[in-house]
């Protein structure tokens, strides 16, 4: 349980990262089609908080954080399209008319390539960006994801909660019954044969 729950933990933070990645690449494509100058530069890193800013990159570790991402993005877009498509590949084997198992097998097998490849890209986009970053920005980028981290189990407990609550009041509204009354209103309810 605890190996599943850390593996669960490791997608969320590197789907963050990449999506904080992505945001950054995104930047770097626009301000590069105007004048690189110093203005410029500083007017990009005072904009709206981002990573970049948080984390405090100097100009040569954000050139390199961009030649990682033109160099990585492509791939990942074309890992995600493939996610994709297999995972309809897959539900249309496992919704057809008359399901082939070998055939679901397959498409369960290439599902699971396709997310393996997606995964060794956030390994590596993760690990080239660490290798970026200093030893006291590597800390603040674990104190960072921490805080999204703390931020995302918050929201699900709200979440939960707001179910939770929508449960009690249709329980409230319901009459009471006890073990045996339930088992008859269940016999009632099933169909005659």
């Amino acid at each position: 349980m605890k190996t599943k729950t850390t593996d669960v933990l490791i997608l969320l933070l590197t789907t963050a990262f990449i999506l904080a990645c992505t945001l950054v690449s995104v930047q770097a494509q626009t301000t590069t089609q105007q004048p690189q100058t110093q203005d410029a530069t500083q007017t990009q890193t005072t904009q709206a908080p981002n990573l970049q800013t948080e984390l405090g990159l100097t100009p040569d570790q954000i050139q390199k954080w961009r030649a990682m991402n033109q160099e990585l993005r492509p791939q990942e877009i074309a890992g995600s399209v493939k996610v994709r498509q297999t995972k309809l590949a897959l539900a249309e084997a496992m919704e057809a008319q008359n399901p082939n198992e070998d055939m679901i097998k397959q498409r369960a097998k290439e599902l699971a390539d396709a997310q393996s490849v997606m995964t060794q890209l956030q390994a590596l986009r993760q690990a080239r960006m660490l290798q970026i970053l200093t030893p006291d920005q590597r800390v603040k980028l674990k104190e960072i994801r921490e805080r999204n981290q703390a931020l995302r189990r918050a929201n699900q407990q709200q979440t939960m909660n707001g179910l939770n609550q929508r449960q009690r009041l249709k329980r409230s509204n319901a009459p009471l019954l006890n073990p045996a009354e339930r088992r008859a209103v269940r016999r009632q309810q099933k169909p005659l044969k």
